[in-house]
């Protein structure tokens, strides 16, 4: 698998979902804030989002590679 894509999106998702989760822990606990509830929430959608898209990619481009490498050995 290209390690350096996933990883760029790993850690990029990681890092968004760290940001939700302390923002969403401060709006319910502290502030109270409902604007910034469901602004974190969708820091937490969006880091998800942003994972199963690079995962998808990620894999799409390695299924894509064998298939061509399978189709020149059997040629």
């Amino acid at each position: 698998m290209n390690s350096k894509t996933l990883n760029a999106v790993q850690y990029t998702g990681a890092t968004i979902l760290i940001m939700g989760i302390v923002t969403f822990l401060l709006s319910v606990m502290g502030v109270g804030d409902r604007t910034l509830t469901m602004v974190s929430v969708g820091l937490v959608m969006g880091s998800v989002f942003i994972f199963m898209m690079g995962l998808f990619l990620v894999m799409s481009e390695e299924l894509t590679l064998r298939f061509k490498k399978d189709k020149r050995l059997n040629h």
